[in-house]
């Protein structure tokens, strides 16, 4: 297989837009430790950045009230303003920007998630595949600037 990277991606902590969290110019980690958090299960890349985040600054993993492997369900739940989470920049993006997120003033470790487009070496791509691989080239080029 082959790989091409678009962009590399990094995570934030989101709140919903109504959250008293939202308004803060600087937030340490550990102020946030026992807020009611939705995070995804246990093994997944972005929960391995947050542990790790957690576990550099001394602090324990948080108390996680919902566990929700969906982004869109993750989404709607911190929208409500009750919860927080943690998020790759791109979630925040894709498919469409939710003003109803805001990502909240943490410092977290860097951490890059490389995202990209994977194809079978040695074969030749449909017309629609290329003009798929195109489209994401395309959508991803600011993307590649920004984050």
């Amino acid at each position: 297989m082959d790989f091409e990277s678009l962009f590399d991606d990094t995570c934030v902590i989101a709140a919903g837009a109504e959250s008293p969290w939202v308004r803060r110019r600087r937030i340490a980690l550990a102020e946030l430790i026992n807020e009611p958090w939705v995070l995804p299960p246990r093994g997944t890349g972005v929960i391995s950045i947050a542990q790790e985040s957690f576990r550099a600054a001394g602090l324990d993993y948080p108390r996680t009230v919902v566990v929700a492997d969906s982004p869109l369900a993750r989404m709607n739940l911190v929208a409500t303003g009750r919860f927080l989470t943690i998020f790759t920049v791109s979630t925040l993006r894709f498919p469409v920007k939710r003003p109803e997120l805001k990502v909240l003033p943490v410092e977290l470790p860097p951490a890059r998630f490389p995202n990209g487009i994977v194809v079978l070496k040695n074969r030749t791509l449909t017309p629609v595949a290329r003009l798929f691989i195109e489209a994401a080239r395309e959508v991803a080029r600011p993307l590649a600037k920004r984050l």
